[in-house]
């Protein structure tokens, strides 16, 4: 039994050498010796196949896996976009892949075209020439998007489910597709009219603005049902935009929100400034409607988040909560109310810039603008007490009075 055991000991040790012999043995080379070569040619008849010789190095990425150089350029050895596509679908890769590969290669092959004559400091989107070429290379690009792609380069196949949820709610790819295009044009309408202003015609540009936008919303009517232009403009309307602006910090439910935009479309609607208008009346009407939508809101955020609201919508009121933030004793209620004397104070400043414009006697609209300074006074003493009041005043005049002049200035 010893003897058997020894004699399986050293058969262990002789098969362990084996093993470290020849894992520590060199590996062969690649190049076979010439008299190997020979001597396979005269046993086979066959020379042995001559070693492959290696591609472009791989070099490592981040992640341990290697990556091949040059992948790029024999996609495109002779821009054959036609065979591209082709092959990119035959290869399986989804139409999204495909569409940002193709999309990118277009955007090579048209970059500068147009432009090249201009120097950079004319390649700007006020630059009217400049601007041209910009969409003349955006409509070839998607006349070649088109042709290339067909179906797959249509606006509706680029969204990803989020996204057209956000955008366009529950409408067909029909009719996405159709708004695309009429939105599409408008917008190289209004940078055309922005490249083309006049410095200075601030006002005749606005005006033509509002216009377009009407005439946008009714090619949007001639498309949609009325229910379904709502919820479009209630995703992608300026009006939306702005209404989303004021409800940073705090959340509404979708009811909420429908009625609140309801209500912001309203006030943009009768919104002088956005026409350009800004005369005494003007402004006049523009504080109402800031009251009507602020009643509006406050019957809709029935709570503190009315307040939070006002900050982005009611520059007035945003104004006068930056100096009560000082005065922890101030409620936002009580901010309210003072926003509420502010904006009246100024609309009977301006109502005596009318009286003013209209012919009355300087000593009449001077008898105005004391009387409306001294119960605006009153109403601050009232509502903050006389040392705040004084505070408030001394921080806040908006109203300068001048009397040699025949308006009054309406500052910040």
């Amino acid at each position: 039994m010893k003897t058997l055991l020894v004699l399986l000991l050293l058969l262990s040790l002789a098969g362990n050498a084996a093993l470290v012999f020849f894992s520590l043995r060199p590996a062969p080379t690649g190049d076979q010796p010439a008299a190997a070569v020979a001597a396979s040619t005269q046993t086979t008849g066959v020379a042995p196949a001559a070693p492959e010789k290696p591609g472009p190095a791989a070099s490592p990425s981040p992640a341990g896996s290697t990556v091949t150089p040059n992948i790029w350029q024999t996609l495109k050895p002779d821009l054959d976009l036609h065979g591209l596509v082709a092959n990119l679908r035959a290869a399986g890769f989804p139409p999204a892949v495909v569409r940002a590969v193709v999309g990118q290669m277009i955007s090579e092959r048209l970059a500068g075209t147009g432009t090249e004559h201009l120097p950079f400091w004319m390649q700007h989107s006020s630059n009217p020439e400049f601007l041209a070429a910009q969409q003349q290379q955006s409509a070839q690009h998607r006349d070649m998007m088109s042709e290339l792609l067909g179906p797959d380069a249509r606006p509706s196949a680029s969204l990803d489910p989020a996204t057209r949820e956000r955008r366009y709610g529950s409408l067909s790819d029909e009719k996405i597709d159709q708004l695309d295009a009429i939105t599409r044009d408008f917008n190289d309408m209004r940078s055309k009219l922005y490249a083309d202003r006049k410095p200075g015609d601030v006002q005749s540009m606005m005006g033509t603005q509002m216009a377009m936008e009407q005439e946008l919303r009714k090619e949007l009517a001639s498309v949609l049902t009325p229910a379904e232009l709502e919820q479009y403009e209630m995703r992608s309307s300026q009006s939306a935009s702005r209404l989303m602006g004021n409800l940073k910090g705090f959340d509404v439910n979708e009811a909420e929100y429908t009625a609140l935009f309801r209500a912001q479309k309203a006030y943009d609607a009768v919104d002088p400034l956005r026409a350009g208008v800004a005369t005494s009346d003007a402004m006049v009407l523009r504080a109402a409607a800031q009251e009507e939508l602020n009643e509006q809101a406050r019957a809709v955020l029935t709570d503190d988040r009315f307040y939070e609201y006002l900050k982005g919508a009611d520059s007035t009121y945003a104004r006068t909560a930056q100096f009560t933030a000082n005065y922890p004793a101030i409620t936002p209620a009580t901010t309210y109310e003072l926003a509420q004397i502010e904006r009246n104070y100024q609309a009977a400043m301006m109502a005596g810039a009318r009286s003013s414009a209209g012919g009355a006697p300087s000593s009449e609209r001077m008898a105005l603008l004391t009387a409306a300074r001294k119960d605006y006074q009153d109403r601050i003493n009232t509502l903050l007490g006389p040392e705040t009041a004084a505070a408030y005043a001394q921080r806040n005049r908006s109203v300068v009075i001048s009397t040699s002049s025949t308006a009054a200035r309406v500052g910040p």
